[in-house]
């Protein structure tokens, strides 16, 4: 059996054969003293003290009989008021309330009672306190138990003795006070025998709450020193008894009213905020006056329309202290009133009223107010004040959201035009040149000063590169400012936590990467990922979260090194489950001075870097909040800078001792590798990709073989790449890393030789080793003379290309042994596979957005739909450069007009119908989501061919692509929107497209 104790537990509890309590009387009586039962009891008169009550002659020695100098009143001397009848009553309000509904206690009080009463010797003992107008007996020897006027009472003078002293009457007939005493002439009473139980104020005072007495119906010897000291030992055990239970009653209260407390929830009601708290109050307090009112300096309204509180009010308490000592000296024969406040106790707090004071008023007067009640009325004006505080909280966000989403639409509305206005303006530009150059007549007499002009046209270049170049910073300082705004929200919302594989985390980082360089000119760092994690460790996390902490790291990477190489290393802190990034870059480096000050808000390597200085402020916050670190590991200026993440408890591996990543098996190529270049520097490409074949179990060569795996980076001098080149063997593959500022499209490719272009993932590289295993293979079958077999593994390749193959993929994967290479966005390759488009859902993991299969059109219908004129002249602008035929809206309900009318008319043999909605979100009269949410209605009722809508707006939130994604939306993209990425996710959707201006 276990013990589990609780401090107000009842230790005495009375036993299965003990009698049932007596039932405790309701009403007053017995009464002897009709006659002055109206009549109050008189205040305290120190002149008449010493007269009515002499002091004894010895210690131990009965009661001194006072001459008959008194005047009385009635035929016997009625008790008067305490010195300090007040605080004696506050304090038997406070210790007595609700004794009778105590067993425990008053089965000791019985105990206590009988004790007195075999230790004196006496017939009867009694056992009472003594309320402002009657004398409650609460144990009993020998007499009833009842509530009797106290002005008739002998125990009422015992109350009003010195603390310690025994009010010893042997013969009562024998004291002129009391001969004539209702007690003794009806009662029967001879001998009396009293002590105050005595309580100590904090300030020193003493004052009696009642009295413990023994009594006989015959007169009795006084009582021994011994006896009186029983009778004095009682008294002050009784007292104890009293405290102690209040105590545990206070602390059932509090566990009770903290109880309360929890229960409150987390939902409250709009319109009335603080109604949940005011329940428990009213649950607390149920027949108390409970209100929150305004507080104005020490004004409370209570009784009277104002009722002006006591400076300094300490604990917030107020009593009506002049109400209270007007009726103990003038109605203590009554029964309390309850007809206005006469205490209350209140706490300050904010609601909708302003400043407030939360008041809890009692009518009751012996209701008196302590720390635990000062605690909870202090605990539900906090709880009142935060719930206020909350609520204007979560009002002052949306008021923000709704600021930070307009301010957003309205500077990424004009910049979207600006920016395309000025990438369009240098395309005609550049058009001009090239037709000029190509035919000099064919120039309009208008634009040829500018076009034969190549200091003009060099200037003019420049000046649309300084427009797009700051369009670009400012769009680059609002993305940064709501991204930094989306942290404070996100460290209050629950983390979606899952299972994802590294790989996972490569893909949504190069997917950045890619959308960065569609979107701003000049980033030509080549990104390289190294994972160099255990074979089948899993990362357990936020998705969306890791890569907002780890994005701004590898973009400000990107961003610092204009030439050269970012290197992102994915590893794991051996011995633990600790997570590290490693972005590391050959950029301008950071001056010691600086390392620490670039971590701080708005914080630059120098003036003229770009970007708007928030990054690895953003990237600290965000990795706090799933228990990561941001570091500078080393900064060397014009060598690079290396930054660490790193993540505690993320990494999920088997029990087991794991590997690191498996490596592939190839059948023919062998695993070694001959580096063709001379500089093997760690900045290299070439360097890069070695250190991945190493770790993947290759090794180096000292000189080109048949069947090893040659390595070189692209060189834009031919001659340079020759000399690369020339030691390779006639049988011999080799692999050419291609970096990001190569264009593609010119290169010359050579036989023999894979093509892998910036940026570079785990899986792209992968990739490259099975062709180059593939190519190893056919090689070797036209060597052996097997050429059906040549033929055979030829028709069964389904994704080759003429020596040149883009590995990036579109959509994040786990590494995955059997994929082939896949088609990067834009890719030039003549390989028909289609990569779906893909969004991330709210968990993190990415989904396919509802969209329609691509279609052979090269030039599509598109549905132009904007509000903005500027943005909408700059879509049919592009639409014009790219020779596509094109309908416009300023709204969605014209929208769904137009694509109505225009889809009714192509069903029925009226031309080629709408197959391309570039629509716009935040508009009048009918938004982008409601418009495109009829649109696709519409085709599912009249069967028409699916669209293709991509969502064109300047809103870039979470809830706003997930609700594109609900309504049918194929594709969201935020403005500023360049031309190139409009090519190159109109190529994803129709393959025919060229994405070429045309003449």
């Amino acid at each position: 059996m276990h013990f589990f104790p609780k401090a107000d537990a009842g230790l005495l509890t009375s036993s299965p054969d003990a009698q049932s309590p007596p039932v405790r009387p309701t009403t007053v009586g017995p009464v002897y003293d009709a006659d002055n039962l109206g009549r109050p009891a008189e205040p305290w008169a120190p002149e008449l003290e010493s007269r009515r009550y002499p002091p004894k002659l010895a210690p131990y020695a009965p009661s001194s009989i006072p001459k008959e100098t008194v005047a009385l009143s009635c035929r016997y001397l009625r008790a008067h008021l305490a010195k300090n009848e007040r605080l004696r009553l506050s304090m038997l309000w406070y210790y007595g309330r609700d004794l009778e509904s105590e067993p425990e206690f008053l089965a000791g009080l019985q105990e206590k009672a009988c004790l007195a009463q075999e230790s004196s010797g006496w017939e009867f003992a009694v056992i009472g306190l003594l309320d402002v107008n009657v004398y409650i007996r609460l144990a009993t020897v020998g007499l009833k138990l009842g509530i009797l006027p106290r002005g008739e009472t002998i125990c009422a003078h015992t109350v009003t003795q010195p603390p310690g002293s025994v009010f010893l009457i042997p013969n009562l007939q024998e004291d002129w006070r009391f001969q004539d005493c209702p007690y003794v002439e009806q009662g029967g009473l001879r001998a009396y025998a009293g002590v105050p139980l005595r309580m100590q104020h904090e300030s020193g005072e003493c004052i009696g709450l009642g009295t413990i007495c023994v009594a006989s119906a015959t007169s009795q010897p006084p009582l021994s020193q011994q006896q009186q000291q029983t009778l004095t030992r009682l008294a002050d055990w009784v007292v104890s008894d009293i405290v102690q239970c209040t105590r545990a009653r206070r602390q059932r209260e509090r566990r009770r009213l903290a109880e309360l407390i929890d229960s409150v929830g987390t939902s409250h009601d709009d319109r009335e905020p603080h109604e949940s708290v005011l329940n428990i109050l009213r649950l607390a307090y149920p027949s108390e006056v409970i209100r929150i009112q305004p507080s104005d300096a020490d004004r409370c309204d209570v009784n009277a329309p104002e009722t002006i509180l006591p400076p300094g009010l300490k604990n917030g308490l107020w009593e009506d202290t002049a109400y209270i000592d007007d009726f103990i000296a003038t109605s203590n024969h009554n029964a309390t009133p309850t007809d206005r406040i006469v205490r209350l106790l209140s706490s300050r707090c904010d609601s909708q009223l302003g400043h407030s004071l939360l008041v809890v008023g009692t009518k009751d007067f012996r209701r008196i107010f302590d720390d635990v009640d000062a605690w909870f009325i202090q605990t539900c004006a906090s709880l009142i004040t935060q719930i206020w505080q909350k609520r204007l909280l979560t009002e002052a966000i949306k008021a923000k959201e709704k600021f930070l989403r307009g301010m957003s639409h309205q500077l990424r509305t004009p910049l979207h035009g600006i920016l395309g206005a000025a990438e369009l303006l240098a395309e005609d530009l550049k058009a001009l040149s090239l037709s000029e150059a190509s035919s000099p007549k064919a120039v309009s007499a208008g634009v040829a000063g500018v076009a034969r002009s190549p200091e003009i046209a060099a200037k003019t270049s420049l000046y649309l590169d300084t427009i797009s170049g700051a369009g670009r910073e400012l769009m680059s300082t609002v993305n940064s400012m709501i991204t930094l705004n989306r942290w404070a929200d996100i460290a209050h919302a629950e983390r979606r936590y899952a299972t994802y594989d590294v790989g996972d985390l490569e893909e949504e980082l190069l997917k950045q990467v890619s959308e960065a360089s569609l979107s701003q000119s000049g980033l030509t760092a080549s990104v390289f990922c190294h994972c160099e994690m255990p074979s089948g460790a899993k990362l357990r996390t936020d998705m969306n979260l890791l890569r907002d902490s780890l994005w701004p790291l590898v973009h400000n990477a990107i961003q610092n090194t204009p030439k050269g190489i970012v290197a992102v290393r994915f590893s794991m802190r051996p011995g633990t489950e600790t997570f590290m990034v490693d972005v590391e870059d050959t950029g301008c480096g950071i001056l010691p001075h600086d390392q620490e000050r670039i971590f701080q808000l708005y914080e630059k390597v120098n003036e003229h870097s770009t970007g708007s200085g928030l990054g690895l402020t953003i990237s600290t916050k965000f990795a706090a909040l799933l228990h990561g670190s941001v570091e500078l590991v080393s900064s060397q200026v014009n060598l690079g800078s290396h930054f660490r993440a790193t993540f505690d408890d993320m990494v999920q591996t088997d029990s087991i001792k794991l590997p690191l990543t498996a490596t592939p098996s190839f059948q023919n190529l062998l695993p070694k590798y001959y580096h063709f270049e001379t500089d093997l520097s760690s900045h290299r490409l070439s360097s890069n990709f070695a250190h991945f074949l190493t770790h993947n179990g290759f090794t180096r060569s000292d000189e080109p073989t048949g069947g090893c795996l040659g390595i070189f980076e692209h060189s834009r001098d031919p001659e340079q790449l020759q000399i690369k080149t020339a030691s390779m063997l006639p049988d011999q593959i080799a692999v050419c890393l291609v970096p990001k500022s190569v264009d593609t499209e010119s290169l010359d490719m050579l036989p023999r030789v894979l093509y892998a272009s910036a940026p570079f993932s785990t899986s792209k590289l992968y990739s490259v080793l099975r062709e180059a295993d593939e190519m190893a293979a056919v090689l070797h079958d036209l060597s052996s003379g097997k050429e059906q077999a040549y033929f055979d593994r030829s028709r069964s390749s389904t994704n080759t290309d003429e020596g040149y193959n883009s590995m990036d993929a579109c959509s994040p994967q786990p590494l995955n042994e059997e994929s082939s290479g896949v088609a990067e966005f834009g890719d030039k390759s003549s390989s028909n596979s289609y990569s779906s488009p893909v969004h991330e859902s709210g968990d993190g993991a990415l989904v396919g957005l509802p969209m329609s299969l691509p279609t052979k059109s090269a030039t599509p219908m598109v549905l132009v739909v904007d509000d903005n004129l500027v943005n909408l002249r700059i879509l049919q602008m592009y639409c014009k450069k790219r020779g596509l035929p094109f309908l416009s809206a300023a709204n969605g309900t014209q929208a769904v007009e137009v694509f109505s009318k225009h889809q009714a008319s192509s069903a029925a043999g009226g031309g080629a119908g709408i197959e391309l909605v570039l629509m716009d979100l935040q508009m009048p009269v009918c938004d982008g989501l409601e418009a495109t949410q009829q649109i696709r209605a519409l085709e599912k009722k009249n069967f028409w061919a699916a669209s293709v809508v991509f969502m064109v707006t300047g809103q870039d939130s979470q809830s706003d692509r997930e609700a594109a994604s609900a309504v049918g939306a194929d594709d969201y993209m935020v403005k500023p929107i360049s031309m190139v990425r409009l090519d190159t996710e109109l190529k994803r959707y129709f393959p025919l497209f060229t994405g070429q201006p045309v003449k």
